[in-house]
């Protein structure tokens, strides 16, 4: 082990041993100031190694506590680090006779341990995991213990190591725990935990609770303590940590104003945060935020002042920070300063802007009063007027000025070097050199009469560049002007200079500086000079005229070079005009010519290898990247940019990376240029893991990058992308608002935003924003356009857009970069075969397309697991996604504006019993729709159906209609019939009249029915008025005796044996019309039942569900419905027995529900009340609520799966499910729940599109007893007394429960068999008890064209 090792093992032990020792009975003695002065004295010499002098002051603390286990802890580990394990063994022995539990005496072990460690191996993995490199880190650790768990001494910092993986930090926090629970005296294992803890925000307090109680004597708890705090997102509650570090660390200034910026002031402290990193705006918006509470917040006013002296508004500055200082407070002198400050340097500004403009007398006005001030800012005006009375040639005034100035400051060279001008304009050389021998040597040089050779700027030009080297870019650009002053002719003078102005964002001066260089007659150098300086500001087109106007024999190689390299950007600059046209064929002709003769400059290169990547030429852009590579080096990281940025997009990330690891690479490049390059690598790999759905991974990278450069407009385009892709609109409108301010060329920033409003469905917005768009007829922005407009309303617009994009994808030519193409002067028609453009896979360089070349369609959050490549997508280029993007919203248009046609056959089955509630359903509707109202589409729909239930007979006879009454007046004539045969065939047998007459006598009421005529049930029907006299005839026949004998008759029909018959088969047909109108938030509708029927109502519906945010809507329904249980309930039935009709039923109500949908998951939750009325049926009423939660967990552009969970309860006040006189026939029960699993997949294949779904769940449900006549008593009744009588089974319908589970099942299929015809079928299936249901169904759709 190394010293400088072994004393930072001493340092952390000391620190367990100071945490340790305020835990035991030390403590007294720790607190009190001697021995902390001792115990400091030693740390110091041992730090200085002289662990002599440490032991003495050591010995010193025993002298005064012989105990001290502080003390005797270090003296046996400074004993052992210096290889005296004799007397480290004895200070262990003497601790541990002291203090059996000591947590020194681990700590001792520990360190004797690590002492064994082999510290090439240690040092190893320690590199390993400072480079990233954990898995090699642990194995290189593994090494060291040989096994999967280290020894005490190890544990701490392998598993912090082991935490850095964040797959394994879960495992590490775990493990690190169980050895705390083991060993809780280990400090160092305690502190490595608590900093575990802090590195995630969801148990970051955790780990501050732990750290801080050993913070007071641990260093390392204590730094990983302050990082804790400054990672906190601190709230209300957190104070307290802040106070004890405070109070601790009572100078910590960086701490405190963290805690101050986001616990006392949010806002400010995001404002002064922005404000620091340059972003003006942001700081506006924050301090305004802060003012509108509060408007005397002085340090809200301070920072809106400090914006204004940014943009130069000094006015307004000297007024918030006047404001700001008048609020009193610490800063307030300070501020009142600043604020005069302001005012006066605005005042100095509009002087010399009045100079600027060549008005000099206005200038001395302005300067005189500011020249009266006192210190600097006097000064700084006085130093002006000098200038400007020289300018006008008030010389003498001048000097005076100056004089003064240095009277006051001998030694300001400013003054000094102004003075020697106006003595040298009034030809007092001898003063004037006089002065000049005072002044620097480096300014004497530049000032003092040129004796060199070569071009007369080459010393200004020197003195120059050494300021700019020094960092003194403003003194660089003084001398260089003055060098042009004084050279005018000098065309590298004005080169230097208008680098350097345009370095500084001076470019309209530098502009200006260049343009003698290329006036009319100028030399070959002044030509060549301005040439370079148009090339470096991209002007290629001017460059090439200025060139041109260099005579052949007077090129040498180097303007040889320059006309070569543009020629090549001229030739670029023509390729991307082609792309912004979205002449894809034109731009990748271009290239390939270029590509031919590829440039010789890696710069020149890296741009042609993007291009050709661009138009979807990734072949030819990786291998002109490879032979540029291949002749060397020759430049930096920052001239292989694009170079590399190939590599990484071919997914060559191995290559890219062994190049810029080159030696050569690394030494021609400054960090800045590593980073940038290292950056593109970073967005790269974040919009892979941004495609691939995994969020958390791409927003670590991108953050981590910009916490490096913050300012960096690519890293924040990528966040951009990652914002919107994850459905952060407000995150992302937010930074795309900012990046606006610095858009790039294709204006990336504004086309954000304008992505962003749209999908916030603010359409005011987009289209302010669309305003600001530059031309640019490319695919992607005529996709945008065309979204924006079918957003506006104007889908013929939007539809040209698309038009135009699409023949563009193809190739087909236009007249113009944004027209629709055209033949023969008349517009193309669309491809009426296809609705799925197919394009060729491209070309991959491998031969076949490797994972890392699948397009990564999928954009949604949980499409994919995390780090997963999607090797089951479709392989797309750019252009074939646009081109599949054109495609969908050409058709989604068409069928959302057009005019069509849709027809089927739908078959619906549902088992029961035969007669009552099976039902079988057979329809055809068509439909004809159309939008003739702007957005809203109406639909009209004729629907042919017939309806099967088939015949009741038997038991299900009895049950049906009246046909309960039947067969009990049936059961009474057989019995009256049956009685009077055989009352009349015994009394007839019977020889004497005593025989008969005792007979008689015995059975009392039989002699009613001797000798009587046979009677029908006809005799006794409920339903007419004879029948009713007959009934109450027999009733009252011999005072009832009558009715008595034959209720106790043994001749009776069994009542379980209803008999043979049967109804009629139950069935019905007719036409169903109804019309909708329909738009994006409702729903209109209004319908018959099926027309053609003794009974037919009106039915239908009104639907409105606003949207409350982006992903939250609420839907009202208001509706009048069939209910189609069965034929009964749906279409009613007529009573041959009674001749009655009844059914026909209607739900009568409405729901309201809150929805939640953002493309990833959901929920919904809501309820509902509904009145049941039919005709001679019972009312109802029903109460419904039902909620459900889903999510997406695999969705993108081509696929889909979705999953929940949904819960629903009903209950009906009757039990109407049954088919006599007055039920409903419509399932209706009491308490009814159901828990149900939903899955469904949809995929789209080229033309064809699947769905499946299905669902299992549990469904429980009671339902009352009903009677059999709900709606008539007097039916009721006399069934009641039939069954009271023996003569019928039962009046009313039996209570019952149910439950178990229930199952679904559903697929469909659509196929596109052109641009208008649609095919489609469907299957499903649905089942729970005794209920089963299945449908299918074909159908068509025709697009008729426009509406």
């Amino acid at each position: 082990m190394t010293i400088k090792t072994a004393r930072r093992l001493t340092t952390l032990c000391l620190s367990g041993v100071l945490t340790f020792g305020a835990l035991g009975n030390a403590q007294a003695a720790q607190n009190d100031a001697a021995l902390k002065a001792l115990f400091d004295q030693a740390n110091y010499w041992h730090e200085k190694s002289h662990d002599d002098l440490a032991m003495e002051s050591l010995k010193k603390v025993l002298m005064v506590d012989a105990n001290n286990t502080q003390a005797m802890y270090l003296m046996a580990l400074w004993a052992q680090q210096n290889g005296d394990l004799q007397t480290s063994a004895q200070w262990r022995a003497r601790l541990a006779q002291v203090a059996p539990g000591d947590a020194g005496l681990q700590a001792l072990d520990n360190a004797k341990q690590l002492t064994q460690v082999p510290q090439g191996q240690l040092t190893l993995a320690r590199q390993q995991a400072r480079s990233g490199n954990v898995p090699a880190a642990l194995a290189t650790w593994r090494s060291m213990f040989n096994g999967d768990t280290p020894p005490a001494s190890l544990a701490p910092e392998y598993y912090l190591t082991m935490a850095g993986d964040k797959s394994l930090y879960p495992q590490a926090v775990s493990q690190l725990k169980n050895v705390v629970m083991q060993n809780p005296q280990d400090t160092a294992a305690r502190v490595a935990l608590g900093k575990m803890l802090t590195w995630r925000e969801d148990t970051r307090r955790d780990g501050i609770l732990l750290l801080e109680p050993m913070a007071s004597g641990s260093k390392d708890a204590d730094d990983g303590l302050r990082q804790a705090l400054l990672w906190l997102g601190p709230q209300a509650g957190d104070e307290r940590f802040y106070d004890t570090w405070l109070q601790r660390h009572p100078q910590d200034t960086d701490v405190q104003n963290y805690y101050r910026k986001n616990v006392g002031g949010t806002a400010k402290g995001a404002g002064f945060t922005a404000l620091n990193s340059g972003d003006t705006s942001a700081a506006k918006r924050k301090f305004e935020q802060v003012l509108q509470t509060n408007p005397d917040d002085a340090d809200a006013l301070a920072g809106m002042g400090y914006i204004a002296q940014r943009s130069g508004d000094y006015k307004a500055a000297a007024q918030y920070l006047n404001r700001a200082a008048s609020q009193g407070g610490n800063a307030s002198d300070e501020r009142k300063e600043q604020a005069t400050d302001a005012a006066f340097y605005g005042q100095l500004a509009e002087a010399q802007q009045t100079l600027k403009e060549g008005n000099i007398s206005q200038a001395l006005v302005l300067s005189s009063p500011l020249a009266q001030q006192s210190g600097e800012r006097g000064m700084a005006a006085k130093l002006f007027r000098a200038d400007v009375l020289r300018q006008n040639k008030d010389f003498a005034q001048a000097e005076q000025t100056l004089r003064n100035i240095l009277n006051e400051q001998p030694q300001n060279a400013p003054a000094r070097e102004n003075l020697y001008y106006v003595l040298r304009d009034q030809n007092k050389s001898d003063e004037a050199q006089a002065i000049l021998r005072t002044l620097p040597a480096s300014l004497q040089q530049r000032l003092a009469p040129r004796a060199v050779a070569g071009a007369p700027g080459d010393p200004i030009r020197r003195q120059a560049q050494q300021l700019e080297d020094n960092g003194s870019t403003s003194q660089a650009i003084d001398v260089l002007r003055q060098g042009v002053a004084r050279v005018p002719d000098d065309p590298w003078l004005r080169l230097d200079l208008a680098r350097l102005l345009q370095k500084s964002g001076q470019d309209g001066e530098a502009a200006t500086v260049m343009i003698p260089a290329g006036r009319e007659g100028a030399g070959t150098n002044s030509l060549y000079a301005a040439a370079l300086f148009a090339s470096e500001s991209g002007a290629w087109q001017q460059a090439n005229s200025l060139l041109a106007r260099i005579p052949r024999a007077g090129q040498n190689s180097q303007i040889r070079d320059l006309s070569e390299r543009v020629n090549f950007n001229l030739q670029m600059t023509t390729a991307e005009r082609y792309i912004a046209q979205g002449n894809m064929n034109a731009a990748s002709n271009t290239l390939k010519a270029l590509a031919s003769q590829p440039p010789k400059t890696p710069v020149d290169a890296g741009k042609l290898a993007r291009m050709l990547a661009r138009t979807g030429d990734m072949t030819a852009a990786v291998a002109l990247v490879r032979d540029s590579m291949k002749e060397g080096v020759q430049g930096n990281a920052g001239d292989y940019a694009d170079q590399i940025a190939v590599l990484n997009q071919a997914g060559l990330t191995q290559e890219a990376q062994t190049f810029m690891s080159s030696p050569e690479i690394q030494s021609r490049s400054t960090p800045a240029q590593l980073a940038g390059v290292r950056n593109g690598y970073v967005i790269n790999e974040a919009d892979k893991l941004r495609e691939q759905g995994n969020y958390a991974a791409a927003y670590d990278k991108l953050i981590r990058a910009l916490q490096s450069d913050p300012q960096n407009t690519d890293l924040m385009f990528a966040m951009g992308r990652l914002y919107q892709t994850g459905k952060m609109n407000k995150e992302a409108g937010v930074l795309y608002d900012y990046l606006m301010t610095r858009d790039t060329d294709d204006q990336a920033a504004r086309v954000g935003a304008i992505d962003v409003a749209l999908a916030e469905d603010n359409v005011q917005k987009a289209s302010t924003l669309a305003s600001g768009l530059r031309t640019d007829s490319s695919p992607e922005r005529l996709l945008l356009l065309a979204r924006l407009e079918e957003a506006k309303g104007n889908h013929q617009q939007a539809m040209t857009y698309l038009r135009s994009a699409r023949g563009k994808l193809v190739g087909l030519e236009s007249t113009n970069g944004a027209a629709t193409p055209t033949i023969g002067g008349v517009l193309l028609a669309d491809n009426p075969f296809t609705t799925t453009s197919k394009v060729g896979t491209p070309n991959s360089l491998y031969g076949t397309a490797l994972p890392w070349q699948v397009a990564q369609v999928a954009r949604e959050p949980g499409s994919t697991l995390p780090g997963t490549t999607r090797t089951d997508l479709p392989v797309e280029t750019a252009q074939t996604r646009a081109l599949r993007q054109v495609d969908d919203m050409m058709q989604q248009m068409d069928e959302k504006n057009g005019m069509w046609l849709q027809g089927g056959v739908e078959i619906r089955g549902r088992d029961g019993e035969s007669g009552t509630s099976k039902l079988t359903e057979a329809k055809a509707p068509l439909t004809w729709s159309s939008s003739p109202f702007g957005d809203s589409r109406f639909e009209f729909t004729a629907t042919p159906i017939t309806l099967s239930a088939g015949s009741a007979s038997g038991d299900a006879w009895r049950r049906y209609g009246s046909n309960p009454l039947s067969n009990a007046a049936s059961n009474l004539t057989s019995a009256i019939n049956s009685e009077i045969a055989s009352v009349t065939r015994t009394l007839d047998g019977m020889s004497t009249d005593e025989e008969r007459e005792r007979y008689l006598a015995q059975n009392p009421g039989a002699s009613y029915f001797y000798g009587q005529d046979l009677v029908s049930s006809a005799d006794f029907s409920q339903f007419t008025s004879a029948g009713q006299a007959n009934l109450a005839a027999l009733n009252a026949l011999g005072g009832g005796t009558a009715r008595s004998y034959l209720n106790s008759s043994s001749l009776k029909n069994s009542v379980d044996q209803p008999g043979n018959e049967s109804t009629d088969s139950q069935k019905a047909d007719g036409v169903e019309l109804s019309m909708a109108l329909s738009g994006d938030s409702y729903r209109l509708d209004i319908g018959s039942t099926p027309l053609g029927q003794d009974m037919n109502t009106l039915v239908g519906g009104v639907k409105w569900s606003p949207k409350l945010t982006n992903y939250l809507s609420l839907i009202f329904t208001g509706e009048r419905r069939a209910v189609t249980d069965s034929l009964l309930s749906y279409v009613g039935l007529k009573d041959a027995y009674s001749g009655k009709s009844w059914g026909q039923v209607t739900k009568n109500g409405g729901t309201l529900q809150l929805s939640y949908d953002d493309g990833d998951a959901g929920f919904f939750v809501g309820g509902g009340g509904y009145s049941y009325i039919g005709d001679n049926v019972a009312s109802n009423t029903s109460m419904n609520a039902g909620a459900g939660v889903y999510l997406r967990p695999w969705h993108d552009d081509f696929r889909q799966v979705q999953t929940g969970l949904s819960v629903s309860w009903m209950d009906f006040s009757k039990n109407l499910s049954y088919f006599t006189f007055g039920q409903g026939g419509y399932f209706s029960p009491q308490n009814y729940v159901s828990v149900s699993l939903p899955v469904d997949f949809s995929q789209k294949i080229d033309n064809w599109k699947l769905n499946l779904g299905g669902s299992v769940g549990y469904q429980s449900y009671t339902q009352d007893s009903s009677d059999y006549f709900p709606t008539n008593s007097s039916m009721q009744s006399a069934l009641e007394d039939y069954v009271a009588t023996g003569f019928a089974k039962e009046a009313s319908y039996k209570s019952r429960s149910q439950s178990g589970i229930g199952y679904t099942f559903r697929a469909g299929v659509d196929y596109n068999l052109n641009k208008n015809m649609t095919i489609g079928g469907k299957v499903g299936y649905d089942t729970f008890g005794d209920y089963n249901e299945s449908t299918a169904g074909i159908s068509f759709r025709y697009m008729l064209g426009d509406k």
